[in-house]
């Protein structure tokens, strides 16, 4: 059986996102933007207008599948990360070399928890400029969809960047921290202007 959760039935991931401890919520808010980013560029796909406006859709077609494979790795990714932690918390650590061996395990999934993401976080901002961009090359009737995938992607990645506070405490250095921080504030500010320019802005 694959090992990937793209492999399992939406039925199987909503199930072992309920009573498992991974998937958790870094797996489910990348799938949820991954969602979000397809209602964008299906817009953009099925758009029916000039011809001269062909080149500037393929562009953002293609920009939109480099940011999908991204999200959708992180659904993956984010679930092995949190399996590695659990799994050096179990590491023996009765002799030094033991706990200096799990150590390096715990910082090791410590940061790819809050790297894997943080970079989704950006890839779902990065989702909500593209959004902007596509609502022009959108038919009216699909316009709907393009506004549905941008708020699905401002909240995946709220909920990504909330998964990666939860494990900023244990990092060590504070100018770490307060680096990261600084980053979510941009994240959430540049995510509320272009929702703003698309109309579903709000706090």
């Amino acid at each position: 059986m694959s090992s990937s959760l793209w492999q399992r039935s939406l039925a199987d991931f909503q199930h072992a996102v309920e009573t498992r401890s991974t998937p958790g919520c870094g797996a489910a808010a990348a799938l949820s933007g991954c969602l979000g980013l397809s209602l964008i560029l299906k817009g953009v796909r099925l758009h029916r207008g000039e011809s001269d406006l062909d080149r500037h859709r393929r562009r953002l077609i293609e920009e939109g599948d480099g940011l999908q494979k991204a999200l959708a790795e992180a659904v993956d990714d984010d679930a092995a990360a949190f399996a590695d932690y659990l799994e050096a918390q179990r590491l023996p650590s009765d002799t030094d070399a033991e706990s200096e061996q799990q150590d390096s395990a715990l910082r090791e999934a410590r940061d790819a928890s809050i790297q894997i993401p943080l970079a989704a976080a950006e890839r779902c901002q990065n989702g909500l400029v593209l959004a902007v961009e596509a609502l022009s090359l959108t038919s009216p009737a699909m316009r709907s969809d393009t506004l549905a995938g941008a708020t699905m992607l401002r909240a995946a990645m709220e909920a990504l960047l909330i998964g990666v506070e939860a494990n900023l405490e244990g990092l060590p250095d504070p100018s770490d921290r307060r680096k990261l921080k600084m980053n979510f504030g941009y994240l959430r500010e540049s995510a509320r202007a272009n929702c703003d320019r698309l109309g579903i802005g709000g706090s």
